[in-house]
């Protein structure tokens, strides 16, 4: 846990959606990335967008030439090696949509799907890779079991 830190989580929602509640997201961020930063960072900043499938398919078009819908989006900007004590983390796209039908496909809350998503691109951001290999999959989902642990232990 790093108390130092200075966390700027930028949120803008593109989506009008009533289930998440933007205050406590940007709480929780702050918890999170204290959690998962470095000692020597003090100040880190996060931009969090939330979309539309329609949204989604247009960025993850021109950002990644792959003209269709997803989950979640993570693009980094953060550099650990350089131990530059200011930086930028990135940027974590999320359709609400997406969101939504993953929800009722898992059978758990919005909210909750909504935080996965979060963390999941969080963890992205930080260097986490689900699709290296197995041992990198293992971990990362640790980790995500451990920063929705703090998210929902408040």
């Amino acid at each position: 846990m790093n108390p130092k830190l200075q966390v700027f989580t930028n949120w803008n929602d593109e989506t009008n959606q009533e289930e998440i509640d933007p205050e406590l997201i940007i709480q929780n961020c702050d918890l999170i990335l204290r959690y998962l930063a470095p000692e020597f960072l003090q100040s880190l900043e996060l931009s969090v967008l939330v979309v539309n499938d329609e949204m989604m398919s247009e960025i993850n078009g021109e950002r990644r030439g792959k003209p269709k819908t997803t989950d979640v989006l993570s693009f980094p900007l953060y550099d650990e090696s350089l131990k530059i004590p200011f930086q930028i983390l990135g940027e974590i796209v999320i359709s609400m949509e997406t969101c939504r039908k993953q929800a009722i496909e898992i059978g758990h809350s919005v909210i909750d799907e909504f935080y996965r998503l979060l963390v999941h691109g969080i963890l992205h951001l930080f260097g986490y890779d689900h699709e290296t290999n197995e041992e990198d999959a293992v971990l990362m989902r640790k980790m995500e079991d451990e920063c929705l642990d703090l998210v929902f232990a408040t």
